[in-house]
């Protein structure tokens, strides 16, 4: 857990389990060898907005089903899709905490409709507008979403161990 923004982490009470869970969660999803697992792997801020929108995704569906890491994929899967509000769930926590990480990393303003796009599929866009989200989501534009993707490849690649412990 080193190598997460921690302040995040302690924010929403994520624990060595939780990471554990989600890995395992994503191993049965998408395989080891898929981006989102390479994502939480490589840590830092990406890697803890990815790490967010599973935990909290999963926290939800253990809710509903506490043995669903000990499914198979296809059961898991369908329980996930009859689950949506789980994703939904996920994507607040991940796309509201990109957006703070951004702003207080690089310095700059994005709007969630953008960053959602850039990062994300339309279908993902569509669910954050169509929830109950006190968040605002507005359209996305095209330089909105060109500035995302920029703003997205510099966080990547910036070194967050101001924030590690």
């Amino acid at each position: 857990m080193a190598d997460f923004d921690h302040e995040a982490l302690e924010r929403h009470r994520v624990t060595a389990q939780d990471v554990e869970n989600a890995l395992r969660y994503v191993a049965i999803l998408q395989g080891t060898d898929s981006q989102t697992y390479a994502d939480i792997a490589g840590g830092c801020y990406y890697g803890t907005s990815a790490l967010l929108h599973e935990v909290i995704e999963l926290r939800v569906l253990l809710e509903r089903d506490r043995w669903l890491l000990f499914r198979s994929r296809q059961k898991v899967k369908r329980f996930l899709l009859d689950n949506e509000d789980a994703h939904v769930e996920g994507l607040k926590v991940e796309y509201s905490y990109l957006q703070r990480a951004i702003a207080e990393e690089l310095g700059e303003e994005i709007e969630l409709g953008d960053l959602t796009i850039a990062n994300t599929s339309r279908q993902d866009y569509e669910r954050l507008v169509e929830s109950d989200l006190s968040l605002p989501v507005f359209p996305p534009t095209r330089s909105g979403i060109r500035d995302a993707v920029a703003l997205l490849d510099r966080l990547k690649e910036h070194d967050c161990s101001g924030k590690r412990r």
